[in-house]
């Protein structure tokens, strides 16, 4: 596998999972402690430390402090190879605070690949299974889109994928795109999706070895296969979860103000790793090599995270970006029609992110006969429904405090009309293209 943010199944760098992976599975023992030398793999997992972590001055940290509980015994309990780089792996991080790194045993996750491996078929198929990383692709109210991805898979096997999910979305006017699940992946892919969005080719960062020595940089590209969405309105949804390369999308549209980021700060892990195997004793590492900063910035979201624009908690982003998306539209909207279309599917949309919630003594204050018993508003089950002479019931869902919709269409509504002193006395029907209808006066209790 090739790439800088690299995919970091079950949380691995991060060390919160994996721990619990591992001393939940119930593996059997290596033995006996006297087998396991746990000097050796201290004195080898360190000294890769020693030669590439980005961090020289924490590299000392570390050593200081696991080799002083080797030295007093605080390991000795631990008489698995699994467990042993479990805490080990936790004990660094503890020091460095760095999410990326991770110790682990190599045989207990054989889908894993280190650096120099390369993709087998068998990992090409279980990645198409699972459309490599790209779960919905839809079409919103409004004309706007929604793309929801939880992976970068490398642009090798996954850029039809990709290009096909973009070019679902070329004719909307806006498009929101969901971090919330990822977790990162490969920078290659980053920079490809990336290349969608920008018109001219752009600076998207640069990468740094623990000697402050510039590596590499990565740009957008001139082109990319299929429709581009430069001028498209764009909207980023991140979480507490989204990490890695998920950050670095987010981060890079953020610098050049290209969307719009919406939910909680990200994870704040943002160095660069290399995944390296110790055959000897079954155990692989990721160590965090590289740093990357922002030529607009000049800095990373390490440990701080990726901060959004409109803060909101995860589970409301999307409907708080699906609000906004459309408020912009209606500003910039020169077409009257396009503008007032807009605006009723607004309504709509609001009424999803903050619903309106109707007391069983709210909704009697509509119930009651309209226009002679052709039409009727009743309560049942604890809703309220909308009934025509044909007996047929439909239910009524409040979209603000006089305006209804209907569960099986968005192109009427019900608008409730009242006298001079607030009282109920009649309903309208209003159609999305068509106006108002005639009021249906009230004339009876139900």
């Amino acid at each position: 596998m090739t790439g800088i943010f690299r995919t970091i199944l079950l949380e691995v760098a991060a060390g919160l999972l994996l721990a619990a992976t591992i001393l939940l599975a119930g593996e059997p023992a290596d033995t006996a402690a006297n087998r396991l030398d746990r000097k050796a793999i201290v004195d080898s997992v360190l000294a890769r430390f020693d030669e590439l972590y980005v961090y020289p001055k924490k590299t000392t940290e570390m050593r200081n402090y696991v080799e002083d509980k080797l030295k007093n015994g605080r390991y000795d309990e631990f008489d698995e190879l699994s467990r042993f780089a479990t805490q080990l792996s936790q004990d660094l991080i503890t020091v460095s605070q760095d999410r990326h790194i991770a110790v682990y045993r190599a045989s207990n996750y054989p889908y894993l690949a280190a650096d120099g491996d390369t993709l087998t078929t068998a990992d090409v198929a279980r990645r198409a299974r699972a459309n490599f990383g790209f779960g919905e692709v839809k079409r919103l109210t409004g004309n706007i889109g929604y793309l929801r991805f939880d992976r970068f898979e490398h642009p090798s096997i996954a850029a039809p994928t990709a290009s096909a999910a973009i070019a679902f979305l070329a004719n909307c006017d806006a498009v929101i795109i969901d971090l919330r699940e990822n977790g990162g992946g490969e920078e290659e892919m980053v920079q490809f999706l990336l290349s969608h969005f920008f018109r001219e080719p752009t600076h998207l960062i640069n990468v740094y070895d623990k000697d402050s020595n510039l590596l590499s940089q990565s740009w957008t590209y001139a082109c990319v296969p299929g429709k581009a969405l430069y001028d498209t309105e764009l909207y980023v949804l991140i979480s507490r979860r989204t990490a890695s390369g998920a950050e670095a999308f987010s981060y890079d549209l953020k610098c050049y103000r290209r969307a719009t980021l919406v939910g909680e700060t990200t994870k704040g892990m943002a160095h660069q790793i290399k995944i390296l195997d110790l055959p000897q004793y079954d155990l692989r590492l990721h160590v965090p090599y590289a740093r990357p900063a922002s030529p607009i910035t000049n800095a990373s979201w390490e440990k701080t995270g990726v901060t959004p624009d409109i803060e909101v908690p995860s589970a409301r982003a999307l409907g708080v970006a699906h609000l906004e998306a459309c408020k912009r539209l209606i500003e910039k909207s020169a077409d009257e029609d396009a503008r007032r279309d807009l605006e009723w599917d607004m309504t709509a949309i609001k009424a999803r992110v903050d619903p309106i919630m109707l007391s069983q003594s709210n909704m009697a204050v509509y119930t009651g006969q309209y226009a002679g018993g052709t039409y009727a508003i009743h309560i049942k089950d604890s809703r309220l429904y909308w009934r025509y002479s044909d007996g047929v019931d439909y239910v009524l869902i409040p979209l603000t405090a006089d305006l209804f919709g209907f569960d099986d269409t968005d192109d009427v509504r019900l608008q409730i009309v009242r006298d001079a002193s607030g009282k109920v006395n009649g309903f309208r029907l209003v159609y999305r293209d068509d106006g108002d209808g005639p009021v249906r006066v009230r004339t009876g209790d139900i």
